[in-house]
C-alpha cells in the first residue's frame, strides 16, 4: 500500500466518480482504476461500488476511507516534523477560522505570532464552520476554530467561549427597535441565512422548531459579505453575532437587536486532528489563541468564557 493509492481512493470517494478523480489527479482513468484494484486485492475486499449513478464506497470502503485519511495525515505530519528538524526550516501551520471570528481575531493573532513565534508561518483559511469541519476531517487543517462543533472521531474538541446572537437589521427597518424581540416573534421576520448544513442555521432552526416555529429563510446565502449586503438593503434580516457586524454598526448601516425568551448562544470550539502528538508549533498557537480569546471575553460583553 502506497500513499498515492490512498490519495486516489480518497479523491474517488470525494468526487463520486473515477473519471472526475482522474482528471483532478492528472492521471489516466485506467491507471487510477489499477490503483484502486491494487488496494482491493491487497485487503481482499471490495472498496468501491461502481454503478450507473457513479462510484460510492462500500461498507468496507467507508471504514477504509476513515483510516486512509488518518494515515495520510500522519504521513504529512511526519514529513513536516522531519523538515522542521533541519535547522532554519520554517514551520508551516494551517488554521481554519469562521468569517465572523476572523474579522476580530485573525489580525491580532498573526501580530502576536509574529512577535512570539517568528519561525512559524500560519496560513489562515476562512470558511463557514461546517466547511471547516469537513476540512479538519479530511486532514487539510492543523487547527480549527469552529462554532458548535459536533462530536467527531477524527478530531479532539475543546470548548473555549460562548457568543450571543442578535437580530441584525438595516437602519430604519420596521424591526429596527430598541426593545428586545422574542424568539417566537422571529417567525414573522424574513431572514437571510447560509445553507442547511451551516451550524448557526441548524441552531436557530432547532430552537424555533422546539417552540413549534419555523424561520422564514427567504435569502439562503453562503457568504457573510453577501448576507450583510442583503440586510443593509432592507431585503431581509439576519441572526448573527454582534462581532460579525461591528464595523457596519459603527458606520450606521446595520443595527442589532437583542433576542430574548430565550436568548440564543453558540459555542466556539478549538479542534485538532487526532494524529498523535501535535507539533510544538500547534500547541504554541493554541495557547496564543486561548489567551486572545480570554482578552475578547473581557473586552466584549457578547462573549463569555465556557466554565471549567
Amino acid at each position: 500500500m502506497r500513499s498515492r493509492q490512498l490519495e486516489c481512493f480518497i479523491r474517488v470517494c470525494e468526487l463520486g466518480s473515477i473519471t472526475k478523480a482522474a482528471a483532478t489527479l492528472n492521471i489516466a482513468q485506467p491507471a487510477l482504476g489499477i490503483q484502486i484494484k491494487a488496494l482491493e486485492r491487497e485487503f481482499g475486499v471490495q472498496l468501491l461500488d461502481r454503478n450507473i449513478l457513479g462510484t460510492t464506497p462500500t461498507a468496507a470502503g467507508l471504514t477504509f476511507l476513515t483510516e486512509a485519511k488518518f494515515i495520510l495525515r500522519r504521513l504529512q505530519d511526519l514529513k513536516r516534523t522531519l523538515r522542521e528538524q533541519v535547522e532554519g526550516s520554517p514551520q508551516l501551520i494551517t488554521l481554519g477560522i469562521s468569517p465572523s471570528l476572523s474579522s476580530i481575531l485573525a489580525t491580532r493573532l498573526l501580530e502576536k505570532l509574529r512577535a512570539t513565534m517568528p519561525r512559524v508561518t500560519v496560513t489562515v483559511v476562512e470558511e463557514l464552520s461546517h466547511v471547516l469541519n469537513d476540512q479538519i476531517e479530511a486532514g487539510e487543517l492543523d487547527l480549527g476554530l469552529i462554532y458548535n462543533a459536533p462530536p467527531n472521531h477524527a478530531y479532539t474538541q475543546e470548548p473555549l467561549l460562548r457568543e450571543i446572537l442578535d437580530l441584525v437589521t438595516s437602519t430604519g427597518s420596521p424591526y429596527d427597535l430598541v426593545e428586545p424581540i422574542r424568539l417566537r416573534d422571529l417567525a414573522d421576520v424574513e431572514l437571510t441565512m447560509p445553507s442547511g448544513r451551516d451550524v448557526l442555521r441548524r441552531l436557530i432552526e432547532d430552537e424555533m422548531n422546539a417552540a413549534g416555529l419555523s424561520p422564514r429563510i427567504t435569502f439562503p446565502i453562503n457568504s457573510m459579505p453577501a448576507m450583510k449586503a442583503v440586510i443593509a438593503r432592507g431585503l431581509a434580516c439576519g441572526i448573527l453575532p454582534a462581532s460579525a457586524v461591528a464595523t457596519e454598526v459603527e458606520a450606521g448601516t446595520l443595527k442589532v437587536r437583542k433576542i430574548v425568551e430565550p436568548s440564543l448562544w453558540r459555542t466556539l470550539y478549538l479542534i485538532r486532528p487526532k494524529t498523535g502528538e501535535p507539533p510544538d508549533a500547534v500547541n504554541g498557537i493554541a495557547g496564543v489563541i486561548k489567551g486572545l480569546l480570554h482578552e475578547l471575553c473581557a473586552e466584549q460583553p457578547t462573549f463569555e468564557p465556557v466554565a471549567g
